[in-house]
């Protein structure tokens, strides 16, 4: 009896690790759905199980069901809190929600527990990377690669600090891992695609002198009543001109497939991914394009990559172009005199490799980043701050519905169409009476449109509290540190 019970546990052991082994293979995969429910099969039986906690928080993470992953990050640290993968669970939940002060703390109490914890690491390294410490959250990156070297998403982040065809084989062997359909294979495929065909040139190569150089920005006013923002006249390959919106809440340079044909832009990949913003419609498909010359006043690039997809043209504007594009120099951007000012910044901004910000300027304020996207705190009406995106693309501001209802009323709105990349929003509201507070600056608002920005918050991964439009930029001169993730506001007046 006793050898039987006891193969019979070492059988239910093996049976327990096959079924974890299944939801790793298929998280890694990327069939979400799936894996979620295997992990879920797991704590079932055993609820203090951390990694499964952490898999399954991951899994529902990439699904979009943020409330879910929230509510299973508490559990985590409620079932599993002695172990590294609960606590680390415990963080990605806490992250995504926006607390970020709290998720590194969670992480910092996981690599405690275990040093080599992958999801521990990627957690600190994507807070590392928020503040503009870019080098030590490389570093981060890394090491989570290192201890967990079949995970694709990590073989994909070692692949960005390798070159030529050791750089497209690491990012081959990530897509073999994943499921031909899910979205990371789709957006592989394309960056691969892209990497091939530009061999060995460098992209974004600034061909004019590195010196403070002044551009006149030109006024976006459909309706002569409300002026919708600024604009940059920009000349692609020499011989056609475009006139781009210049939004520090987009990146890159954005056009409409049409004009990249126009401008005789050479295709760089035929796939294509998402293009995801504001709006409730499908994202729409962007293809890569380079551009041999790229001019703007004074400046030229050469060889630069353009994004084309449908919608990217709206009404008198071409496209767009994100305040990133200068992120080499220091940005000041003057609403009221409609004047981009670039200066240089100290040499080590200017290189390759990643480096950390350093200390910011006497009268400049941290911002966080989520990619090329700049997000400052703001306390709405009382409180602790949320991160509200700073987006000279939005000719309105808005606050997220549900933490509108954490600070005041909210009515519906049945005349208000807000429209962005991905179509009209379904469901517009108004938020009564409302300030915003933000680097030593109050607007105080009688209403303010409210809209659901879950679906921007999943993109970039943690809570987007509200978007910081036109009506608080407009009379200010503002001026972005992307070295050292650092902006500063001067009142400007009406």
């Amino acid at each position: 009896m006793k050898i039987r019970l006891l193969c019979i546990f070492a059988f239910a052991l093996r049976l327990g690790a096959a079924v974890t082994d299944e939801a790793q293979s298929e998280l890694f995969a990327g069939r979400y759905e799936r894996a979620a429910r295997l992990f879920a099969e797991i704590l079932k039986a055993d609820g203090g199980n951390g990694e499964a906690h952490a898999g399954l928080v991951r899994a529902l993470l990439r699904l979009h069901r943020s409330g879910d992953a929230i509510a299973a990050g508490e559990l985590a640290l409620e079932q599993a809190g002695f172990t590294p993968g609960g606590v680390a669970a415990a963080g990605m939940a806490k992250y995504r929600n926006g607390d970020l002060s709290g998720a590194e703390a969670h992480f910092r109490n996981a690599l405690g527990m275990d040093g080599k914890h992958a999801a521990a690491l990627v957690g600190l390294a994507s807070i590392y990377a928020k503040v503009s410490r870019f080098k030590t959250a490389a570093g981060l990156y890394e090491s989570a690669y290192q201890n967990s070297p079949n995970d694709p998403s990590l073989i994909a982040s070692h692949a960005n600090a390798l070159e030529g065809a050791e750089h497209i084989a690491f990012l081959e062997k990530a897509l073999a891992i994943y499921d031909p359909g899910a979205e990371e294979a789709q957006s592989l495929r394309a960056h691969i695609a892209a990497d091939r065909t530009l061999g060995d040139r460098k992209s974004r190569v600034l061909m004019s002198s590195y010196q403070t150089t002044i551009i006149d920005l030109i006024l976006i006013q459909p309706d002569p009543r409300r002026p919708r923002g600024v604009g940059l006249r920009v000349r692609l390959n020499g011989n056609r001109y475009v006139r781009l919106m210049l939004d520090t809440g987009a990146s890159g340079i954005s056009i409409d497939p049409k004009t990249a044909e126009k401008a005789g832009l050479e295709s760089l990949e035929r796939e294509g991914r998402q293009a995801k913003g504001i709006g409730d419609k499908a994202a729409p498909i962007g293809l890569q394009f380079l551009a041999k010359e790229l001019q703007i006043g004074d400046l030229k690039f050469a060889d630069y990559p353009i994004k084309a997809f449908r919608g990217a043209k709206d009404g008198d504007i071409d496209g767009l172009i994100g305040s990133d594009v200068f992120s080499q120099f220091l940005v000041t951007i003057d609403f009221p005199k409609r004047k981009l000012k670039l200066d240089p910044l100290p040499e080590a901004c200017r290189v390759e490799t990643p480096i950390d910000g350093g200390p910011i300027p006497s009268g400049f304020h941290h911002v966080y980043r989520a990619g090329n996207h700049l997000l400052i705190p703001t306390v709405v009406t009382e409180g602790a701050p949320y991160l509200f995106l700073l987006d000279s693309g939005a000719s309105s501001s808005l606050i997220d519905t549900e933490t509108a209802k954490e600070k005041t009323k909210v009515y519906r709105d049945e005349l208000t169409t807000v429209r962005g990349i991905q179509g009209a929003v379904n469901r517009t509201s108004r938020a009564d009476r409302v300030s915003l507070q933000f680097a030593g600056f109050r607007q105080d608002n009688s209403d303010l449109i409210s809209i659901s920005l879950q679906n921007l918050s999943d993109d970039v991964g943690f809570r987007i509290a509200g978007i910081l439009g036109m009506p608080v930029l407009w009379n200010m001169k503002t001026t972005l540190n992307y070295c050292d993730g650092a902006v500063h506001f001067e009142y400007r007046g009406p």
